[in-house]
């Protein structure tokens, strides 16, 4: 019976997991823009062999592909981000709701009745 609930939660986790997903896109971009900066740098102001250079190479384009995926991962889950910031209230109002209707699938989980009258005592013998 959480079926309710679940659909509510998994809402509310998905726009968690794209905030938490915003923000470690744009840490990974940082850092990866601060690896590009190293191996420009490393070729511009030191003597390389050739085999440096192959290797920096290789390490500067696997830098840039993650670059690439972190930044279209920023990219595709802002406009989520901003929807979460401006909707603060809703989201609170759908936390609210999810609570509520947990409460209600807990009680139909758990329901008793207790007989109003004795009709039942001689059909079930």
């Amino acid at each position: 019976m959480n079926e309710y609930s679940s659909q509510i939660e998994s809402f509310l986790n998905f726009l968690r997991d794209c905030e938490e997903k915003n923000r470690m896109a744009a840490l990974e971009e940082i850092e990866m823009d601060s690896r590009t900066q190293d191996i420009l740098h490393n070729i511009e102001l030191n003597e390389n062999s050739q085999y440096d250079y192959i290797c920096q190479g290789f390490t500067l384009a696997e830098t840039r592909k993650r670059r690439r995926k972190a930044k279209n991962t920023k990219e595709i889950t802002r406009p989520i981000c901003d929807w979460v910031h401006e909707n603060q209230k809703v989201i609170n109002t759908l936390e609210q709701l999810l609570g509520t209707v947990r409460k209600a699938e807990k009680r139909t989980q758990n329901r008793t009745y207790k007989n109003k009258t004795r009709i039942m005592d001689g059909l079930l013998e």
